[in-house]
């Protein structure tokens, strides 16, 4: 991606600072995650069956294996002498990565990662992410099928994300529902309906990814945040959070981290996202006409800076019409 990021003097905020601090100190409506009612199986199939409201299930997976075979002790003996690719020295700060993605990757033994993540500096992160979970560990350790029952389809996909304190997942939507799902340590989550698209100001040759860094909120530069509500808190061990597809989402470690995710259903729609783009405007309209011919039709690559970046807009269109999937490149489970 060759949008160029947005450069900021001050320092980064420490790990431990919650989100939703920083957006209530800017004056934004901030609310804590809603929490089911029914903290059960059932109650979370009622919650993905109505897809529109995110709720959040405290202990859901207590009882699972997973809660005790994923720790990093437990992984450091299991699985120490494997070797794995993780992401090293990643910037504490900004939206974008200052260099390619590539250039962040290391390849290590698991004991090795082990160690680096739980004493890396939140200045200097480090993340194991994204990875199939079934490709590391024992996928039935993890009882996804049991919670959603007939809706967890064919096309679903968990992975995995082991890393330090100050690890991040900037403001991004996902195309499928997702089952967000802490194992060890602490996260903090912060959430915007996809139906405020607007506001979380997508770059204009990314429509799934935010230029807001939500724990330095412009609202100078991005006014519209002063017209939505977010939803925020910590998600910890034996947690489940449900995200509805589309609901924009920011995720960052407070303390060295375990995490699953689970995603599943089927994806937004190519009407969805031409729906947003008509509300974006001209500049995207633009932007996603010179994608489609230089990513598209000429195959030019594109930038990897964002965080586990999708293809752009315009290569996105691109492949809609000459495959028939807006989103395959950019569908976890494909």
């Amino acid at each position: 991606m060759s949008t160029a990021p947005h450069t900021c003097d001050h320092a980064p905020a420490p790990a431990g600072t919650h989100p939703a601090d920083t957006l209530r100190q800017a004056g934004l409506d901030v609310r804590p995650l809603p929490g089911a009612i029914d903290e059960t199986p059932v109650g979370l199939r009622r919650a993905v069956a109505q897809r529109d409201v995110p709720l959040l299930f405290r202990g859901l997976t207590d009882d699972w294996p997973a809660r005790r075979a994923w720790t990093p002790d437990a992984v450091r003996h299991a699985h120490g002498g494997r070797q794995v690719t993780a992401l090293m020295h990643l910037p504490a700060d900004g939206v974008l990565y200052p260099r390619d993605q590539a250039l962040y990757e290391q390849t290590l033994t698991m004991v090795q990662f082990i160690d680096a993540m739980l004493t890396a500096s939140p200045a200097s992160p480090c993340y194991l992410a994204y990875q199939r979970a079934a490709d590391l560990f024992d996928i039935a350790e993890c009882r996804f099928a049991e919670l959603l029952g007939e809706r967890d389809e064919l096309d679903s996909d968990t992975r995995v994300w082991i890393g330090s304190a100050g690890t991040r997942s900037m403001l991004h939507s996902d195309l499928k529902g997702n089952l967000f799902c802490q194992i060890w340590g602490e996260k903090s989550v912060t959430l915007l309906s996809w139906r405020e698209s607007p506001a979380a100001y997508p770059f204009p040759d990314n429509l799934v990814n935010s230029q807001i860094d939500i724990a330095r909120p412009d609202l100078a530069r991005f006014p519209r945040l002063s017209q939505v509500t977010f939803f925020s808190g910590v998600v910890g061990p034996g947690d489940i959070l449900y995200i509805p597809r589309g609901w924009w989402h920011d995720i960052r470690s407070r303390t060295p981290s375990v995490s699953v995710n689970h995603w599943f259903g089927p994806p937004q729609s190519f009407s969805e996202y031409l729906a947003l783009l008509a509300r974006l405007g001209p500049a995207y309209w633009r932007r996603t006409a010179s994608d489609f011919v230089r990513h598209g039709l000429l195959g030019q690559r594109e930038e990897t800076r964002f965080f586990f970046s999708p293809p752009s807009t315009g290569k996105r269109l691109y492949q809609a019409l000459t495959t028939g999937s807006f989103s395959r490149d950019n569908d976890p489970t494909s």
